[in-house]
């Protein structure tokens, strides 16, 4: 009852045929395709955007039985420069309008920081930034909704806008359309300093958001002192999968389940722990 897939630039950057081969040795049913990470002459993808491109890249994934499940475009939804925002938002929703041709529905972001660069700042807890970003995404999800799409946030705690369960309810609620969803990051989503709570900020993310969720990000964690790692892939840290695919079980059976930060040599080992893990739940 769970799809297990990847994100297709952990492969590396090159062809999409090259690339679809490569995946689709490992048996994966879907990935997060993010073009300008992905695909070799998309540095800059605005713009290049059309139906037929959108079908050529659905297609060729196909024919080795991987299906879109999620178009990346990460942009700082807050960037500070006003210019520099409109650009990030006019290519975000240039990717809704033809997410559909992708075999697609959903086109996912973080959630951005005032910093340029998405990194951590202060400011990120007044009620000033949740208000611009409320706005911003508000002017996505209406694009959503004319297009058929979905624009999926993921919440980063420590470091982005939505930074905590209570952010994300909140956005929820401002913005009650069926079009916005979440990418749930169990691993992204645990502030260090409750890092000792994993399981319970787990089940509290199931309990008042599951029925937002589009797609799951999986990676693990080790705390090291009072420092949260959250690089390492499935299986290697402290995360409760068990828990994970049970709660997952119950809630949002079939959704795509995307393992990152993993490299094409560290990808037999942790489908290796996702099978075990799904076996033993049955």
């Amino acid at each position: 009852m769970i799809n297990i897939g990847v994100r297709a630039h952990d492969f590396g950057k090159m062809e999409a045929t090259e690339l679809s081969h490569r995946i689709g040795e490992f048996g994966f049913s879907g990935i997060q395709l993010a073009l300008n990470k992905a695909i070799d002459g998309f540095d800059r993808d605005q713009g290049r955007l059309s139906p037929g491109l959108g079908n050529y890249f659905r297609d060729t994934f196909a024919r080795n039985r991987i299906n879109i499940s999620v178009l990346g475009c990460y942009i700082n939804p807050v960037h500070p420069d006003r210019l520099e925002r409109e650009r990030a938002l006019s290519r975000f929703k240039e990717h809704l309008l033809y997410a559909r041709d992708f075999g697609c529905a959903i086109v996912g972001t973080e959630t951005g920081s005032p910093n340029p660069d998405c990194s951590f700042t202060e400011l990120i807890y007044k009620e000033e930034t949740f208000q611009d970003f409320i706005t911003t995404l508000r002017a996505l999800v209406s694009t959503a909704e004319k297009a058929g799409a979905l624009v999926a946030i993921e919440g980063v705690a420590d470091k982005h806008t939505i930074y905590s369960h209570e952010r994300m309810k909140r956005t929820l609620e401002l913005i009650p359309s069926p079009n916005l969803g979440i990418i749930y990051d169990p691993v992204n989503f645990l502030p260090a300093d409750r890092a000792c709570e994993s399981d319970r900020l787990m089940e509290e993310a199931f309990e008042l958001f599951a029925h937002k969720m589009v797609a799951i990000h999986a990676k693990d964690f080790i705390m090291v002192g009072k420092k949260k790692d959250g690089t390492l892939p499935a299986g290697r840290g402290e995360l409760n999968y068990h828990l994970l695919f049970d709660l997952i079980r119950h809630y949002k059976p079939w959704i795509h389940v995307l393992l990152e930060n993993n490299k094409p040599e560290t990808l037999p080992e942790s489908l290796q722990f996702l099978e075990k893990v799904r076996e033993e739940i049955k």
